[in-house]
């Protein structure tokens, strides 16, 4: 299988690894994975609830089929270029953890077999850093408020890029996923404030200032590392427009800003529910991040096929996959105007619009058209 180029001036069709090493109970079936059962909303939670025998029993049986070499060579086969890959800020173990490095071991390995580019992606940080269950804590946000936790943040960046650096499959590293604005703060808080009131009390916003900084420092502690071939990607905190003349190219090579891009979200804010809605909005999303291409490239590093269209449902099988195709090929055009984007997830135990396994089986969407 030959090598697939991945760079500002290619395509990036890729996929997020999601809900293997970092566990979300929104992604997991009812009846199986390591949620089922349980009351728990995130995996903090949820290794309080089971007993460790019993933890350790579903995340080995989890981790075992969830992500294979046969995973590998299935997204090579359907045209994938870039996987992403979510890391749990203890992956190489702590006293509430067990190490998961083994796992990341395998698939850089099975990467390398398939000429796969990797994005490793720190998905979780110490104390939270937005409040959603993506984060292992829902309802915490407390990561910036500390500077041990900092400290800790850097020290595991430092040590997967030392071992990683000279991986010929690395593409980039990932300083920290979504970290939280005040806006989207609020939502977290929000959501899961009632569950978890203690958690929401001594929780705040990232400033961006503070984001800022730390971006800054990861850059000179990890540049030295990685050299100047690997990617240093740093996510937008859902303001793209606030990176544009942040680490000037002449002076920062090879930095990617990361922003996450959910058409339903967006239509849900504003009430809009038709399929032409959806479409328009994509599309002057192409420009927005057609502009903040001028400044780095842009890797729309999640996206899905979830919308708000209600007359979906009441669609024949064929129609609707027809509109599906269209909604897919119209994103992948909107991202494309940036560097392409990594669709979330690998797969979904309950939505076919979240799986990118289930939208290939569907027709939904295609990456080698």
């Amino acid at each position: 299988m030959g090598r697939r180029a991945v760079g500002a001036s290619s395509s990036i069709r890729g996929v997020n690894l999601g809900n293997w090493l970092v566990l979300e109970r929104w992604m997991d079936p009812e009846t199986s994975g390591p949620f089922a059962g349980a009351k728990a909303d995130d995996e903090r939670t949820l290794r309080k609830e089971l007993d460790e025998a019993e933890l350790q029993a579903r995340l080995k049986q989890h981790r075992d089929s969830y992500v294979t070499r046969d995973t590998f060579l299935w997204l090579t086969d359907h045209g994938c270029n870039l996987v992403r890959l979510p890391l749990p800020y203890h992956l190489y173990g702590d006293s509430s953890h067990e190490s998961c490095i083994d796992y990341v071991e395998n698939a850089m390995d099975w990467a390398a077999e398939c000429n796969m580019p990797m994005l490793l992606d720190l998905h979780t940080v110490p104390g939270g850093q937005n409040g959603f269950d993506n984060s292992g804590q829902s309802g915490l946000c407390t990561w910036h408020l500390e500077s041990r936790q900092v400290a800790q943040t850097l020290a595991v960046l430092e040590r997967v890029s030392r071992q990683y650096a000279d991986h010929p499959t690395l593409f980039g590293v990932e300083a920290m996923n979504e970290p939280a604005s005040k806006h989207i703060f609020k939502g977290s808080m929000k959501r899961y404030g009632v569950e978890h009131p203690e958690r929401v009390e001594r929780s705040a916003p990232i400033p961006h200032q503070v984001l800022a900084q730390f971006y800054k420092l990861v850059y000179e502690r990890l540049r030295p590392i990685l050299g100047p071939r690997v990617a240093l990607v740093f996510h937008d905190q859902f303001r793209l427009y606030s990176w544009d003349r942040f680490m000037p190219k002449d002076r920062y090579p090879n930095v990617w800003i990361d922003t996450h891009q959910y058409i339903a979200s967006y239509m849900r804010n504003t009430h809009m529910t038709t399929f032409h809605a959806h479409l328009l909005f994509t599309r002057a999303l192409g420009a927005r991040i057609a502009y903040a291409q001028r400044f780095h490239p842009v890797l729309v590093g999640e996206w899905s096929l979830s919308n708000n269209v209600k007359s979906l449902s009441k669609l024949s099988k064929d129609r609707r996959a027809a509109m599906m195709r269209r909604y897919s090929a119209a994103q992948l055009a909107a991202f494309e105007r940036g560097a392409g984007g990594c669709f979330w997830s690998i797969e979904n135990g309950r939505f076919a619009t979240w799986s990118f396994r289930k939208s290939v089986d569907k027709g939904w969407i295609d990456y080698r058209m």
